[in-house]
């Protein structure tokens, strides 16, 4: 640990981890990786996915193709209305300042 640390967390697992960055996050920005399904179970609310890099828009098709046929339905259109898809940082420093300012609206702080 450097000596900028304030706070230190140990965890015994990868999962404990995981879950204690999901918990102190304000926004997720994923490049590869994912938070998806823990929004898509309502584990996490009003909380943003962003999809950085153009690859990402065409998983978002195909998980919609693969996962939304009729009579295999494994997720619900809404579910693919969860990642916020875009090109570049910019764009995702754009989406969380967008949320953050519905946040404090929703907050009484604007």
């Amino acid at each position: 640990m450097n000596p900028f640390v304030e706070q230190a967390f140990e965890h015994a697992t990868f999962f404990t981890r995981l879950h204690h960055f999901v918990l102190m996050s304000d926004a997720y920005i994923v490049a590869p990786g994912g938070l998806w399904q823990l929004l898509q179970v309502r584990h996490l609310h009003d909380t943003p996915l962003i999809f950085a890099g153009p690859m990402w828009r065409g998983l978002v098709e195909w998980a919609s193709a693969t996962m939304l046929r009729p009579r295999l339905e494994l997720a619900n259109p809404q579910d693919m209305r969860i990642p916020c898809c875009v090109d570049n940082a910019a764009e995702a420093v754009a989406v969380i300042r967008g949320h953050h300012a519905h946040w404090l609206i929703a907050q009484g702080k604007s």
